[in-house]
């Protein structure tokens, strides 16, 4: 079951900046090493920093710190030199879930293929997507690894829904609209830069949905939203996902040594690239 993490503290006069950079570098650590759900930094009307945390479960949270030594690093050390008092943390189970997140700045707007209609992604294509995130083999060269129940999918699909710099599309045959057969994301990077990544369910593969749903999706980046560059991250022994890549027109730039540490062990990511032909132009598609 989903847990969160209420950290509290009170930070050394004139600290507050460097304490929010570290705290920003050690939380997206967390996130690439142990899967967690991210985190957010509130600062309290008295001047005290509360963090907000959320886990997929209170067990991975501890399997997380007693498999990494995350405070010898050094983002970790200046957080502990910011600090003048530390206060207990508190856990918390999540038991209900009203809260609306703040949406991507950008529309996901809807689109259509030969095949398929792209739209969207909601909480409610947890359960049809459920077969991608809790199958373990079709999940080898993820992140992570298979999750447990569609309440656990639900949890995970959120970011892809509500993440800040994102635009995820689940695609769907235009007879089954409802029925989602996987999703293309869109996350922005670096200025003129995104990265783009793709999920189907394992009954969908090896009919090119995903590449037809990713032609559009690039489309969108180049035309739409003016992107210079477009990457993909990929496991080195991913072959069908690499042959996607290269068909998308990506081409091989670049080795990432030992740059995830996934459930697996430690990958090295491969990474592909495309380049606009010209700036990218505003005019409809």
């Amino acid at each position: 079951m989903t847990s969160a993490v209420l950290y509290h503290w009170k930070l050394k006069p004139g600290m507050e900046e460097a304490f929010r950079d570290a705290w920003i570098e050690g939380t997206q650590l967390i996130h690439k090493k142990c899967a967690s759900y991210g985190a957010r930094l509130h600062e309290g009307a008295d001047g005290l920093f509360w963090s907000y945390a959320r886990w997929p479960s209170e067990e991975a949270r501890q399997t997380c710190f007693e498999t990494h030594d995350f405070f010898s690093m050094e983002c970790f050390k200046t957080m502990q030199a910011c600090i003048e008092e530390r206060f207990p943390e508190i856990v918390l189970t999540l038991t209900a879930d009203e809260l609306v997140e703040r949406k991507t700045g950008h529309q996901v707007p809807e689109y259509e293929t030969d095949r398929l209609i792209l739209r969207p992604m909601t909480l409610e294509d947890a359960e049809p997507l459920a077969p991608a995130l809790m199958d373990a083999k079709n999940l080898t060269w993820w992140s992570r690894g298979a999750l447990g129940d569609v309440s656990a999918v639900r949890d995970y699909l959120r970011w892809n829904i509500e993440g800040e710099g994102v635009q995820c599309w689940v695609f769907a045959l235009k007879s089954a609209p409802e029925d989602a057969l996987g999703w293309v994301i869109l996350m922005d990077r670096n200025e003129g830069q995104a990265e783009i990544g793709f999920m189907q369910r394992p009954g969908a593969q090896g009919q090119g949905y995903a590449f037809e749903a990713a032609q559009k999706m690039l489309n969108h980046a180049f035309k739409m939203r003016g992107f210079r560059r477009i990457w993909a991250d990929v496991d080195p022994d991913n072959a069908a996902s690499i042959k996607l890549i290269e068909k998308l027109g990506l081409t091989y730039e670049g080795r990432l040594k030992a740059n995830w540490e996934t459930h697996i062990g430690v990958r090295d990511s491969l990474i592909y690239g495309v380049v606009a032909p010209e700036k990218g132009r505003k005019d409809p598609l």
